[in-house]
């Protein structure tokens, strides 16, 4: 299970803040933190801040690594130019994923080219120029058509994460079943792997931890691959950690006896 620390993100206060006033110890600690609590890579999003976010997603990154010099880093915008830019100053040890591609052809011919380049993973969102779909079965329409236009321009699908787009049970109580419905169909597509942010699915709710973490098992069960999450939730990465081991992707439960044996399982 591959697992993207979501914590340095702009739309929370605390590192848009961080970023305004260039604290580039609070953007370390963060980065540091989610590591050693479990992530894989650490997401950076720098899009709501009030400055330029091509500079700001440059100091972010650059911060980072000069740091922890084999960090992964998840370039995480809407905006080509900061993509291409965190792309251009990256020079960890470690590797990226772009967040994100979607069906539209535009979006693709902008950002392909750079994942080419770069030999960067892709996540590409279930969605194109109709919007969010409803079902499992638009959202594997989706996929399949972002695969086949990767897969021929040589892009290598094994490199390909789908995130079929979790929406809120609070207001759409039918999508998790079809989130979770739609993984194994996308992933009959080839070597492609499935990820989701898991927040999504319990916005407007209380405790959200119980949500989240019921939610996540379900993801695993179905054959999620990666997970976009709050690495520092105890409760939900021992979730994960007991979901692993009831799937048998952890052998003999080493993982699960070892987070035991540290501490970190909270029920």
């Amino acid at each position: 299970m591959i697992i993207i620390g979501e914590r340095i993100n702009s739309t929370r206060t605390k590192i848009q803040e961080a970023v305004k006033s260039r604290n580039a110890s609070l953007i370390l600690r963060e980065a540091d933190t989610q590591l050693k609590s479990g992530a894989n890579y650490v997401d950076v999003n720098c899009a709501v801040t009030s400055g330029d976010e091509v500079q700001d997603i440059d100091w972010v990154i650059s911060v980072i690594q000069s740091e922890i010099p084999d960090v992964s880093i998840c370039i995480d915008s809407p905006n080509y130019l900061a993509i291409a830019r965190a792309l251009e100053i990256y020079k960890a040890k470690g590797s990226v994923i772009i967040n994100s591609i979607t069906g539209e052809e535009s979006r693709i011919k902008k950002i392909l080219p750079l994942a080419l380049k770069h030999n960067a993973r892709l996540i590409a969102l279930t969605m194109d120029g109709r919007g969010m779909p409803d079902t499992a079965q638009e959202r594997y329409d989706i996929a399949r058509n972002i695969y086949e236009h990767v897969k021929k321009a040589g892009f290598k699908t094994e490199h390909l994460y789908f995130d079929a787009l979790i929406r809120p049970i609070s207001t759409e109580p039918q999508q998790a079943k079809e989130f979770l419905k739609s993984i194994p169909m996308i992933k009959a597509l080839g070597d492609v792997k499935t990820v989701c942010g898991l927040s999504n699915v319990s916005f407007g709710l209380p405790e959200r931890s119980l949500i989240n973490s019921s939610f996540l098992s379900m993801a695993v069960h179905s054959g999620i691959d990666a997970v976009i999450l709050d690495p520092l939730n105890r409760g939900v990465m021992a979730g994960l950690k007991a979901a692993c081991a009831l799937i048998g992707a952890d052998e003999y439960c080493s993982d699960y006896i070892k987070a035991f044996r540290e501490g970190q399982l909270v029920c």
